[in-house]
């Protein structure tokens, strides 16, 4: 028994002899290769503060006032809904300044017709002496030549004016405005004079005058809008006239 250990022993001996000898030529080898391994790093430059000098020491009392939120500047914004709000409130203010403006003119207008109404109200006309101009003529006969036609009264009018040259067209107070024209203060008639009523009883009254007509002479004139819409030769109704315009 003994004898089997040694001889065990003696094996396991040689074994590793022969390996160690098997792997030192490989070892030997590896040895004599060089393996050279180089790493490259970024090169970098770094700045250091000098903090001691970039340090400040600000000394504050304890019972310092800094102010309260009164004190800060910050900007005010608005919301869109207060935008909207303030721009309706402007648009509704404007408007109603408009509308104060209509409704003064307006006012102003009543109270300059009435005034002229007061003041031709003593008024007494008559015919002027005189021969009738070229275009008083003009406009005349082309008045008596629409006589029984379908026409209102401003439309007469502007038909007879159109007859010396003169194109015009609008309410009929508005016919105080006609080119070359002016109004007659002093009482006097003329044929071809445009006479023009505030109020004769028609549905203008209020909001405009109510009649326009062209006076031919004799207390009479021509008449658009008579008696339903047409054209007729009736009297000049002098007691209810405003305003006598004269064209030369």
């Amino acid at each position: 028994m003994k004898t089997k250990t040694v001889a065990s022993s003696i094996v396991a001996a040689i074994v590793s002899c022969a390996c160690l000898f098997m792997f030192v030529p490989t070892a030997t080898a590896a040895e004599g290769v060089t393996v050279t391994s180089t790493k490259s790093f970024p090169s970098y430059t770094q700045v250091r503060k000098d903090l001691t000098t970039e340090a400040t020491a600000t000394s504050v009392e304890d019972n310092a006032d800094w102010g309260g939120i009164e004190n800060l500047d910050v900007p005010q914004t608005e919301s869109q809904a207060e935008k909207d709000a303030a721009a309706a409130k402007k648009a509704a203010e404007e408007e109603a300044e408009k509308q104060a403006e209509v409704e003064a003119q307006a006012t102003q207008e009543q109270a300059n017709a009435a005034s002229r109404n007061e003041s031709r109200s003593s008024v007494t006309y008559s015919d002027a002496s005189g021969s009738v101009s070229a275009g008083a003529g003009a406009s005349i006969d082309r008045a008596y030549s629409l006589l029984g036609q379908s026409m209102d009264c401003t439309a007469l009018v502007s038909q007879a004016l159109a007859a010396r040259g003169i194109n015009f067209h609008g309410w009929p107070e508005e016919y105080v405005n006609v080119p070359g024209g002016h109004v007659v203060t002093d009482g006097s008639l003329q044929p071809g004079d445009i006479l023009i009523y505030a109020n004769t009883g028609g549905w203008n009254g209020g909001a405009h005058y109510d009649h326009v007509a062209l006076y031919v002479g004799n207390g009479q004139a021509v008449h658009g809008g008579w008696n339903g819409y047409s054209v007729a030769l009736a009297s000049a109704m002098t007691e209810k006239l405003t305003i006598v315009v004269r064209i030369p």
